[in-house]
């Protein structure tokens, strides 16, 4: 299959968190605001997923609803990928994927929602998802739990090439949560699937780049596009020494300030810092602290931000 997705998904894709008003409830003029604001910054493509846009905490209805308001307001400026919830049944995820075809999204990000019982079970399941879709889908790889003895499993790279062939679907959200085996599915597949490295930013894409990489999810990206948008220039350009030094002058002493708070809290409080949405959480997540937030607007104002 000529996979035409490898080269329309490249560069920073920006995970877009769920706005909250101080009710709980969803902010979309915030979030349809927050991705024109991207749009402007030259981001090219963004992403809802489970973890950033807290769809382990939002209902279905909801989910489809936010899908809809980041289409929208991308307005065909970025590629956009929106996905399902970490639950629900395999008619849900069904109707999720016809649901991102309907509201005119580029592409479906698949949540397995089950534990892993054999191959014939994620075959029929993403067969199922990407007939649905009619668009681009990408399977959000990450550790499964065990069915048949306990623990986790990751996606067999012989199971991820037998899914791979299916019509449509055509690449991951790589999160294997381990990076010897995260490079081992890079190197395998970068040829004939879109790979979004979850985690790690641009030091992650320093790493991938080598194995044939073309994406990465973004990190301060979601609020310095112009950083991310450098750095890739500079890989493309094959300025190493630039692209290394915004890694390791930016990146990594900024996300080590970070960590301790909390990425997704941090990333959330910045955006509310710099007024792109609220401060708000939906419980159980944690919301930034006053103190914390004071302490994360004095770690950003050390970079000139």
């Amino acid at each position: 299959m000529n996979n035409k997705y490898i080269d329309e998904i490249r560069g920073t894709v920006i995970p877009l968190p769920t706005p909250f008003n101080e009710d709980e409830s969803v902010d979309h003029d915030s979030l349809r605001k927050y991705v024109e604001f991207l749009a402007d910054s030259g981001i090219k493509n963004v992403m809802t997923t489970v973890g950033t846009s807290r769809y382990n905490l939002l209902n279905a209805e909801e989910i489809k609803a936010v899908n809809e308001t980041v289409v929208k307001a991308a307005a065909g400026r970025m590629k956009t990928i929106v996905a399902n919830p970490p639950f629900g049944r395999q008619a849900d995820a069904i109707d999720f994927a016809e649901h991102s075809r309907q509201i005119g999204a580029d592409l479906f990000l698949a949540y397995y929602p089950e534990r892993y019982y054999g191959d014939e079970y994620l075959l029929d399941f993403f067969g199922k998802v990407s007939d649905a879709a009619g668009i681009g889908v990408l399977i959000h790889e990450m550790p499964m739990r065990n069915g048949l003895g306990g623990g986790s499993v990751q996606y067999p790279l012989s199971t991820l090439h037998k899914l791979l062939d299916i019509p449509n679907v055509v690449g991951l959200k790589e999160e294997a949560l381990d990076m010897a085996y995260s490079g081992s599915v890079v190197r395998e597949l970068a040829d004939k699937a879109v790979i979004i490295g979850a985690g790690g930013g641009m030091s992650r894409y320093l790493r991938d780049y080598w194995s044939g990489a073309k994406a990465f999810l973004g990190g301060i990206g979601n609020f310095k596009a112009e950083v991310e948008n450098d750095f890739y220039n500079a890989m493309q350009e094959k300025n190493y020494d630039k692209a290394y030094g915004i890694v390791n002058q930016i990146e990594i002493p900024l996300f080590q300030k970070l960590v301790p708070f909390g990425w997704h809290p941090s990333l959330k409080a910045i955006l509310s810092l710099r007024g792109h949405m609220k401060e708000f959480e939906r419980r159980p997540m944690k919301q930034s602290t006053s103190d914390e937030r004071s302490k994360i607007d004095a770690i950003l104002k050390e970079n000139g931000w």
